[in-house]
């Protein structure tokens, strides 16, 4: 049995948005105890009140989290500056947290660390990872990679960076009462669940690959030989974060999306979320409103096509700070892809990310992703 349930709140004031937030949750619950739950909120919030808010409300249940760049709940569907906690129930399925330090400097230790922190908690098996990583500074496709050193290459793992509503200055993430910076997160789910997930971009790429000539981490210098902004204005005539990078990558089908953080008239460098190699091949790439709003509707339905229930019993979602921006006032519309697909009828939360973790397909080995939207699906196994 798997019991899941959402609350939210747009209370100014953070110890009246937890309360609200609380009430709305366990009440969803309707009786069954929580062992855990997840808080996604706005940067302006004070986490330090929250986790004691929800520590003396719920003595005992484990929390995780992380500021965003906009947050989900249903009914409500998108919102900003809120406080959305979803708490995790279950007879046979344990939920358990952890945290590693230090995640810009080793990465790597940071995901062992967290993730041996949360397997500690329990004897089961374990199921499926929730990441909620620094989405300033560390390099996501390195904390990937530790996360599935650590869990195993084709465990499966979802999640998302860490946000500050575009104002990259600094994020927070959250585990029990820990209230930090530059860590990785975990909640880990195990026992008897089942999942299925689904990810689409919209995006398309413009014209021929280019070859990255000169590039230093997540700064490029050259495409082509050329001044790597000259792709841009060759392109586009702008500047603009609305037009990613597609990244060829031989590892999956397709490419990889990286935005634009900064250009630099001066030098012709940009720096993007992802660090980009030289030798990579790379074009623009581009999206409607339409298309992405219709890639988030994909995303959904490929997740419900692989689960193995009737119905899921919660849906998470982690979506890209780079589709909210390029939404604008339609950004609601892609909450409303479970509405229209699966129904209302079940508890949904997730948030606006500086990068997405999750699997290219419905289950498997998890990659980094950007500009896209990522559709999990929870419910618990049939009895056998």
């Amino acid at each position: 049995m798997l019991k899941v349930a959402t609350g939210a709140s747009e209370e100014t004031d953070t110890i009246e948005a937890v309360e609200e937030a609380l009430e709305i949750a366990i009440e969803g619950l309707d009786g069954v105890k929580p062992k855990a739950g997840l808080a996604f909120v706005g940067i302006d919030v004070d986490v330090d009140a929250l986790v004691k808010a929800f520590a003396k409300a719920l003595p005992g249940v484990e929390l995780a989290g992380c500021t965003t760049d906009g947050e989900v709940a249903g009914p409500d569907g998108f919102l900003e500056d809120s406080v959305v906690i979803t708490l995790f129930g279950s007879d046979d399925i344990d939920f358990t947290v952890g945290i590693g330090h230090g995640a810009s400097a080793d990465p790597r230790g940071a995901t062992a660390t967290a993730v041996a922190d949360a397997k500690s908690k329990t004897d089961k098996d374990s199921a499926l990872c929730v990441a909620l990583p620094e989405g300033i500074g560390p390099d996501i496709s390195e904390i990937v990679g530790g996360l599935r050193a650590a869990l195993g290459e084709d465990f499966p793992i979802v999640g998302g960076a860490s946000g500050d509503q575009l104002r990259f200055k600094g994020t927070k993430q959250f585990c029990n009462t820990d209230v930090t910076s530059d860590a990785v997160v975990v909640l880990i789910m195990s026992g008897p669940l089942v999942y299925s997930c689904g990810v689409a971009t919209g995006y398309t790429a413009l014209g021929n690959r280019h070859k990255v000539t000169k590039a230093i981490g997540s700064t490029i210098h050259e495409i082509d030989g050329k001044p790597a902004i000259n792709l841009y204005k060759e392109y586009v005539q702008a500047q603009s974060v609305h037009f990613p990078l597609a990244v060829h990558s031989a590892e999956r089908e397709g490419f990889l999306l990286s935005s634009p953080q900064s250009f630099d008239e001066e030098t012709g460098a940009v720096t993007f979320v992802n660090p980009i190699g030289t030798d990579e091949e790379v074009q623009l790439a581009t999206a409607s409103r339409d298309e992405i709003v219709a890639a988030a509707r994909s995303a959904v339905e490929n997740a419900f096509k692989g689960f193995p229930n009737d119905k899921p019993d919660a849906a998470l979602f982690f979506s890209c700070a780079g589709r909210r921006a390029a939404l604008g006032t339609r950004t609601k519309e892609e909450y409303e892809s479970f509405e229209a697909i699966i129904g209302d009828a079940f508890p949904t939360a997730g948030f606006y990310t500086y990068g997405e973790i999750g699997p290219a397909g419905h289950q498997g080995k998890a990659f980094q992703h950007t500009n896209a939207f990522l559709s999990v699906l929870l419910g618990s196994a049939p009895a056998k």
